[in-house]
């Protein structure tokens, strides 16, 4: 099976809700499902093997991030433009290796999953990039291509774990019980 490359699809860094979002239009992930990951009560949490970290084992803050996860006949796997990782990770080789032991975190800093179908993330996310301006300008310059909404943004509902509109809220154990599957 020929798997996914990073370079065949539409990225910009620092735009993940974007990138994925533009990825759940491509008909081979139509049926997939995505992950917003966002701390438990913390602004940010740790993640491993990230692209814009200074080295893969040096954990990177993020205040959310956005993946894919990919069903296949054979394997789930997580599509993680941002990762050190392959493009196309098994899902729990991509968790085993990108984050830490919870139990070492304090609680408040352990990352949370949202999982919602592809097409409920396409329909629903509503985002015109204003999370991302300050008083002085871009936290970190925008994609050439349009927002995907001129003046609404409600990124911070699928952020926010305390919000229980879109999705299911997983931990990371049950995240891996319910979407680890390996076919032989």
């Amino acid at each position: 099976m020929n798997q996914p490359q990073r370079r065949n699809y539409a990225y910009h860094s620092r735009y993940c809700e974007e990138n994925i979002w533009w990825l759940c239009q491509q008909p081979e992930f139509a049926a997939s499902d995505v992950i917003v990951i966002a701390a438990a009560q913390a602004e940010c949490f740790p993640i491993l093997c990230q692209r814009a970290a200074d080295a893969p084992d040096q954990p990177l803050l993020w205040d959310y991030h956005v993946v894919l996860l990919w069903p296949t006949p054979h394997q789930t796997y997580l599509i993680d433009f941002d990762t050190t990782l392959p493009f196309c990770t098994p899902v729990a080789d991509y968790f085993q290796q990108s984050f830490l032991d919870e139990e070492a975190l304090y609680p408040e800093f352990v990352p949370l999953f949202r999982v919602l179908p592809a097409q409920e993330y396409l329909c629903n996310l509503r985002s015109d990039r204003s999370h991302m301006k300050t008083k002085t300008g871009w936290q970190a310059p925008p994609p050439s291509w349009p927002a995907i909404s001129a003046d609404e943004n409600n990124l911070h509902q699928f952020t926010d774990m305390s919000d229980r509109e879109y999705g299911k809220i997983f931990t990371a154990t049950e995240l891996l019980k319910t979407y680890h599957r390996v076919v032989k």
